[in-house]
C-alpha cells in the first residue's frame, strides 16, 4: 500500500537528505525505517502522536530478499553524505554517525541464536540481530514523500514487535522506551490487521507471557489480541 502526504517538510535536512539517498539506492525494497523516526510519518498518515526521544536513525533488513537485490554500498553513501563509521571492537558492530545522528542497521535473528552482530556484506554494513523483526515486515506502507519514498512498518506491526522486544530488553530506559511507543500506537491500531499479525506467530508460552506483561503495563486489554 502506498500514501502520498501533502507535506513535504517533515523531516529535519539531513534526515531527509539520508532518506532520499537510501531511496535512490534502492535499499527501501528490502529494507524499512524503523525506530522513533518512523513516528513523523505515522503522524501525517495515521495521526498518531508521539515526542521524539533520540536521534538514533534505525533501519531494518529483510534478510531473505537480500538475493533479488544488486549489491548496494552502503558505507561508501554514508561517507559520501558526511558519515563517519564507528566501530564496537567489543562486539564488531558498526554504526554511522553525524552531527548527533547515529544510523544503526537490524535484522532478524532466527531462534535462539545471541550474536551481538551480523554481516550483510550485499550492503557492506553489519547489523544488530534482533528476535521477532520477521513481524515488521508484514503489510508494510510505501510513503511517498515528494521527490523521494519511504518503506516503513504498519503501525499494528510495530505495535506486537514491541510488546515482545519490551520483556527482553535488559535496560530499562530501552524497555520503557519501547513500551511509550506502543501506547503511542494503540489510537492507529486496527482491529483487523492486529489479529492477522497475532495469529500468524508461532508463540510459545514465554512470549505469550510478555505479550500479556506488556498489555498490562500500558493498559491494553489482551483480549483484543485473542489473549487472556
Amino acid at each position: 500500500m502506498e500514501i502520498r502526504l501533502a507535506r513535504s517538510d517533515i523531516f529535519p535536512e539531513d534526515i531527509r537528505k539520508l532518506l532520499q539517498t537510501l531511496y535512490r539506492s534502492g535499499f527501501f525494497a528490502i529494507g524499512l525505517l524503523v525506530g522513533s523516526w518512523v513516528f513523523p510519518l505515522y503522524k501525517e498518515a495515521f495521526k498518531i502522536h508521539y515526542a521524539l526521544k533520540t536521534f538514533d536513525i534505525d533501519f531494518a533488513v529483510d534478510i531473505a530478499s537480500l538475493a533479488s537485490l544488486n549489491p548496494i554500498d552502503l558505507e561508501k553513501l554514508f561517507a559520501d553524505l558526511g558519515y563517519i563509521h564507528v566501530v564496537d571492537y567489543g562486539t564488531g558492530l558498526r554504526k554511522y554517525s553525524r552531527a548527533g545522528f547515529e544510523i544503526e542497521f537490524l535484522v532478524h535473528r532466527p531462534g535462539n541464536r545471541d550474536r551481538n552482530h551480523a554481516s550483510v556484506r550485499q550492503l557492506n554494513i553489519t547489523a544488530t540481530p534482533l528476535p521477532f523483526l520477521n513481524i515488521i515486515f508484514q503489510f508494510p506502507f510505501v510513503i511517498d514523500v515528494e521527490d523521494f519514498k519511504v518503506r516503513i512498518p504498519c503501525p499494528e506491526a510495530l505495535f506486537v514487535h514491541k510488546l515482545i522486544i519490551a520483556q527482553r530488553r535488559s535496560s530499562l530506559a530501552k524497555r520503557e522506551n519501547d513500551l511509550s511507543q506502543c501506547k503511542a500506537l494503540i489510537s492507529g491500531l486496527k482491529r483487523e490487521k492486529l489479529s492477522k499479525i497475532i495469529r500468524s506467530l508461532k508463540m510459545g508460552p514465554k512470549t505469550r507471557k510478555a505479550i500479556i506483561a506488556s498489555c498490562e503495563t500500558i493498559d491494553f486489554p489482551p483480549h483484543k489480541l485473542g489473549l487472556t
